[in-house]
């Protein structure tokens, strides 16, 4: 059977395969660094504490830069989707890529590529995508409602027989 997908890559895409990346491929790293952040947080909080009560009027100034690292750990997919999303070529946003039997080939104006199942290291699906990992640094998008050929439950299958992997449901 051949599946034909059809993706337009945006930061929406971008942040969903960020996501999917630490979840998945930097899991062990994502937590350590999360949990890193979150003893800053603490700190600049203690410190903004103590700093009031001493009565020092710079105190906000750690409250700010907690309020600072909060925000960017809370949206760090979303904030990493837009700015990888400002480094794709307009040529190369809208992706359509042939499944067949013995490997696939993403299209776009910009270039063309050809893969072989084995390539693909983690396969992972959110509620709107599929997620291709070929290594921590390379991953692949495509829309579940993109087919134009094939329907999503029937790629998962293919997808997960092709390659041998589990199909990672991603929240």
């Amino acid at each position: 059977m051949e599946f034909v997908n059809q993706t337009v890559i945006g930061s929406k895409e971008l942040a969903a395969l960020s996501r999917g990346a630490r979840k998945t491929m930097r899991r062990n790293r994502n937590r350590m660094v999360r949990t890193l952040g979150l003893l800053i947080i603490a700190l600049n909080i203690f410190f903004a504490w103590v700093s009031f009560r001493v009565g020092d009027s710079r105190w906000w100034l750690n409250g700010v830069l907690a309020l600072f690292l909060l925000v960017i750990i809370v949206w760090e997919d979303r904030l990493n989707g837009r700015f990888r999303a400002r480094h794709v070529l307009q040529d190369a946003r809208e992706v359509t890529a042939s499944f067949g039997p013995d490997g696939y080939t993403s299209t776009s104006r910009a270039t063309d590529s050809s893969f072989t199942y084995d390539q693909i290291r983690t396969v992972c699906e959110t509620s709107e995508y599929f997620l291709f990992y070929l290594d921590r640094n390379l991953g692949q998008i495509y829309r579940k409602d993109g087919f134009t050929k094939g329907t999503a439950m029937a790629f998962r299958e293919f997808i997960s027989r092709k390659t041998g992997l589990t199909v990672r449901n991603i929240r």
